[in-house]
């Protein structure tokens, strides 16, 4: 009779474990989703809005490289860029250097409000 005590409490502790084991492996399914989220994909979406941009590369963009070294774009080849950093030194870098474009042949903002500023005294010595 004692025999059929312990044969059913063996049972149940391996039917707990087995429920334990099972709640594990969710959590570490429900983790490696959180992490893929978190920090794979925007790390890769990141990685394919750089290459997007570096392919589009142009004479006149304004770019940062890996080193922080800011410069306007020169000349671009199939690897190499050449970065204007002063208005005599221009410095030849890899593609793969520049950490982020800063602006796509756009002109800079400050320049634009000069421009506004400008129109707008020159509608009122007009007007006078």
């Amino acid at each position: 009779m004692s025999n059929w005590f312990f044969l059913a409490q063996a049972t149940g502790n391996a039917q707990a474990a087995a429920g334990s084991q099972m709640g594990f492996m969710v959590f570490l399914v429900i983790m490696l989703v959180v992490y893929w989220v978190f920090l794979i994909r925007p790390q890769s979406k990141k990685r394919k809005e750089l290459a997007q941009k570096l392919s589009n590369l142009k004479k006149g963009d304004r770019v940062v490289t890996i080193g922080g070294i800011h410069g306007k774009v020169v000349s671009v080849k199939e690897k190499v860029v050449v970065l204007r950093i002063d208005d005599r030194a221009e410095i030849t870098f890899d593609k793969n250097a520049i950490s982020t474009v800063e602006a796509q042949g756009k002109e800079e903002p400050a320049a634009a409000d000069n421009k506004e500023k400008e129109e707008e005294v020159e509608k009122n010595n007009e007007e006078k």
